[in-house]
């Protein structure tokens, strides 16, 4: 499969925006509710360097936006638009809650800020590959349906069927007494070559049940077919 140029440069840019605002949300966690400057009091003052961290934020956000912006498909179809919005919704999700597992000690309010992202971000990531996983289903299904074989064809094609109906039409004949038994057999032997002779001996047998045909002339008439044959 060919990656294009503007697949990669989506990756690129994308990834490295989320990455940009990975660190500044770690660091923000980490650090928890906290002020500076202002004419009132503040019970918590930030530690230095806390606003450079929040500056990442709305940089990263842009960054990735611009990579999920260059993806040729976006979020239609899987490509790089899907991946770089999974790595920052679902990747951050899971991110978050690992982080929430592995530190106790976050800054005051960071626990439940955290846990509330990840509750909004992996449903968000992660509903972006509902569409392609119900494709894959459909078509694994479409695969595991039995297709009729060849031989399965042979059996129910159009020449079968006739071949059915025609020997459905002599025992017909048979049952109707327009054909002996013998004369059924002669039939067996050569069917093909019985085919017009027996649409004959039929309306003869129509004729016979009509009342147009006594039982003299229907015999008399059917053994000149019978010896045509």
């Amino acid at each position: 499969m060919k990656i294009s140029v503007r697949e990669v440069l989506s990756l690129v840019i994308g990834l490295g925006g989320v990455a940009l605002l990975a660190s500044g949300i770690y660091h923000l966690l980490v650090v928890g509710t906290c002020g500076t400057g202002g004419p009132h009091a503040i019970a918590r003052e930030c530690p230095p360097g806390s606003g450079m961290w929040g500056v990442f934020l709305p940089v990263g956000l842009f960054v990735w936006f611009i990579g999920l912006f260059v993806s040729k498909e976006g979020l239609a179809k899987p490509g790089a638009g899907t991946i770089v919005w999974t790595a920052l919704f679902a990747g951050g999700g899971f991110g978050l809650l690992f982080l929430l597992l592995t530190q106790p000690d976050l800054g005051p309010g960071s626990a439940v800020g955290a846990a509330i992202m990840a509750a909004i971000f992996l449903p968000l990531g992660l509903g972006v590959w509902v569409p392609t996983l119900l494709k894959l289903v459909r078509k694994r299904r479409g695969r595991a349906e039995p297709q009729p074989s060849a031989a399965a064809n042979d059996g129910d094609g159009p020449a079968s069927t006739e071949q059915h109906l025609d020997q459905l039409g002599r025992l017909r004949l048979v049952i109707d007494g327009a054909l002996t038994r013998a004369e059924f057999d002669q039939v067996e032997r050569d069917p093909a070559g019985w085919a017009g002779r027996l649409a004959l001996i039929q309306q003869l047998a129509d004729l016979r049940a009509s009342g147009l045909l006594s039982e003299e002339e229907f015999a008399a008439k059917k053994h000149i077919v019978m010896l045509d044959g």
